[in-house]
C-alpha cells in the first residue's frame, strides 16, 4: 500500500490530524447546539470555524516552532510560557470577532469563553502528545535502521570468519579425493557450487524460497561428511506444506553448524544431531537436537546464536517462538516461525 516508510509516516502525521480535529469539530458545535438557542446554522458554522481556525494555529506553531525547545533544548518552562502568551491573546482576540461579527446573539459569553479556553488547553494537550508521538516514531525508524545495519555486519562478519575455514577444508578433501580419481569428487565440486552460489547471490535478497533453505541444508550436510572417512550420525527430516513459502536467508544454517560444532560429531564416535524441519500452512517449525560435549560448552561462545536472535526480532518481531532446552548430555533448540 505505502511505497516508503516515509509515506506511511505521513500518512500517520494525518490521520492523526484528520480525526483530532474532526472530533473537536463534532464536540463543540454539540455543545453549543445545546446550550445556546441558535437559530442560524451560519453562526454555528462561523463559530466552530474561528475556534477551529484558532486551535490548528496553535497546533501548528508548536508543531512548527517549539520542537526544538520541546526535544533539543529540553526547556519545557519555556514552552509553557510561550504557550500560555498564544491562547491569553487567542482568548482576547475571540469576543472581539463575535461582536465583530455579531455571532454572539443569544449567548452567555462566559460560557463561551470558558468553552474556548478548554477547547485550546485541550489542543495544547494534543499538540504536545502529537510531538511526542512523532519523536517516538522518528527515533523508532532510526533505532531500527541502526539495528539494521549493525544485524547485516554482524551477519557478513559471521560468514566471513565461518565460510572460508569451512570452504578451504572442503576444498582440500575433494583435492584429494580428486588424486585418487575419485567418481564421487564431480558430485562434491557440484555440491559445494551449489551452496556457494546460495551463500553469494540468494542471501542477498529479504526472502528466499523454504526449499532452497532445505537443499543449502542438503548440500551443508554433504560437504560436512566430506571432512570424515566414518559414518557419522545426521539425521535430517523435512516436510514442507508448499515449496513457494518464503523465509529470512541463512536463519537456520547457524543453528545447524552450533550442533555439529558443539556436538564434535565426526570426531566422538556417539557423537550425533537429529535435524527437524516443518511447515504448515502458517508456521515453520524448526528443531536441532545434539549430544552435548562438557568441554566444548566451557569454549567461547560465538556471536552466531545472538546475531541470528536478533535478526529474528528484526524480521520476526512477535512473530516467533525460541526454545532452548540445555541439559546435561544434550542440547535442544526450537524454532517456531509465523510465514
Amino acid at each position: 500500500m505505502f511505497k516508503s516508510k516515509y509515506s506511511l509516516f505521513v500518512f500517520k502525521k494525518t490521520v492523526f490530524q484528520f480525526f483530532y480535529f474532526s472530533f473537536i469539530s463534532i464536540v463543540y458545535y454539540e455543545l453549543i447546539n445545546s446550550k445556546f438557542n441558535l437559530q442560524s446554522v451560519s453562526v454555528k458554522a462561523f463559530l466552530v470555524g474561528q475556534l477551529l481556525f484558532f486551535c490548528y494555529l496553535i497546533f501548528l506553531i508548536n508543531v512548527k516552532f517549539i520542537e526544538k525547545e520541546l526535544f533539543i533544548k529540553k526547556n519545557f518552562l519555556n514552552v509553557l510560557l510561550k504557550n500560555s502568551v498564544m491562547i491569553s491573546a487567542v482568548m482576547i482576540i475571540l469576543p472581539y470577532l463575535d461582536r465583530l461579527f455579531k455571532s454572539n446573539t443569544a449567548i452567555d459569553t462566559n460560557v463561551l469563553f470558558y468553552y474556548h479556553l478548554i477547547f485550546l488547553l485541550f489542543t495544547l494537550a494534543a499538540s504536545l502528545y502529537y510531538l511526542e508521538f512523532i519523536n517516538y516514531l522518528q527515533n523508532k525508524s532510526a533505532i531500527f535502521r541502526l539495528i539494521k545495519e549493525k544485524n547485516k555486519f554482524e551477519v557478513d562478519l559471521l560468514k566471513s570468519q565461518f565460510t572460508p575455514h569451512f570452504l578451504f577444508n572442503t576444498l582440500n578433501s575433494i583435492y584429494s579425493k580428486c588424486h585418487n580419481t575419485s567418481p564421487e569428487a564431480a558430485t562434491m565440486i557440484y555440491d559445494l557450487s551449489n551452496f556457494m552460489r546460495y551463500l553469494i547471490y540468494d542471501c542477498s535478497t529479504h526472502r528466499v524460497l523454504i526449499n532452497k533453505e532445505v537443499a543449502m541444508i542438503q548440500d551443508f550436510i554433504k560437504l560436512y561428511k566430506l571432512n570424515y572417512n566414518a559414518q557419522i550420525n545426521i539425521d535430517f527430516k523435512h516436510k514442507l506444506y508448499d515449496e513457494n513459502q518464503r523465509i529470512a536467508p541463512m536463519l537456520l544454517l547457524n543453528f545447524v553448524e552450533n550442533a555439529f560444532k558443539h556436538s564434535q560429531i565426526g570426531v566422538f564416535n556417539k557423537a550425533y544431531v537429529i535435524i527437524e524441519l516443518a511447515t504448515d500452512e502458517e508456521f515453520l517449525y524448526f528443531k536441532t537436537r545434539n549430544n552435548k560435549m562438557s568441554v566444548m560448552n566451557k569454549l567461547e561462545k560465538g556471536i552466531g546464536n545472538q546475531n541470528t536472535i536478533n535478526r529474528l526480532e528484526l524480521d520476526y518481531k512477535d512473530q516467533y517462538t525460541f526454545e532452548v532446552t540445555d541439559l546435561n548430555n544434550t542440547y535442544e533448540v526450537y524454532l517456531k516461525i509465523r510465514l
